[in-house]
């Protein structure tokens, strides 16, 4: 008898102890919270005014032909475009009159063409800086000396520049240049970019 009052005393301390632990241990439920939104950053103000998207510029283009130290030709195109906007194209197809050398004044009168063309592609404008993609496609054709100079004895020249520079606004800027050793001919391109309201 007093071993089943001591089993039953026992049996009453325990059980709440374990009830206890049991509810101590229980993982915790999710609480239905509504999350609140973080606020949005505030917009940060810098001093200095945000740059255009497109920028008028004007492109100058120089080629010139140094014959033994000497310019001996040179042709500038000016043109307007816009950074990022479309590529703008010069497109320059002449016709060259020049008369057989001859005794006779009344000899005719005959012709050559020479094209130029030039497409500026790829303008980008960072700060001070302006980077393109310049192509260029010339035509033209040397007559000799003497009294051959007719068309079938003319030479076609042909030449293809791709240049891709980086040049300072309003410094001009020799961006390609070739020199031929037997000819003792240089060509040179030169690029001058400014903004195009400059008075």
């Amino acid at each position: 008898m007093p071993t089943t009052r001591l089993f039953l005393a026992s049996l009453l301390i325990v059980a709440p102890m374990l009830c206890a632990q049991q509810a101590g241990t229980r993982p915790a439920q999710p609480q239905n919270v509504a999350a609140k939104a973080a606020p949005a950053p505030k917009a940060i103000h810098s001093g200095t005014p945000s740059q255009p998207a497109f920028e008028p510029l004007r492109f100058t283009i120089i080629f010139r032909k140094i014959r033994h130290g000497e310019p001996s030709t040179q042709k500038t195109y000016t043109i307007a475009a816009s950074s990022q906007q479309a590529d703008p194209q010069i497109r320059d197809d002449n016709r060259v009159p020049f008369r057989k050398e001859s005794t006779d004044v009344a000899s005719p009168i005959e012709y050559l063409d020479e094209n130029t063309d030039v497409d500026v592609q790829n303008i980008r404008k960072v700060k001070d800086l302006v980077s393109l993609t310049l192509r260029v496609s010339s035509d033209g054709h040397t007559l000799p000396s003497g009294t051959q100079r007719t068309r079938a004895n003319s030479t076609l020249t042909t030449h293809r520049y791709t240049v891709s520079p980086t040049v300072p606004m309003g410094k001009l800027t020799t961006v390609y240049s070739l020199e031929d050793g037997i000819t003792n001919v240089r060509v040179e391109v030169l690029l001058l970019v400014e903004p195009l309201n400059v008075n």
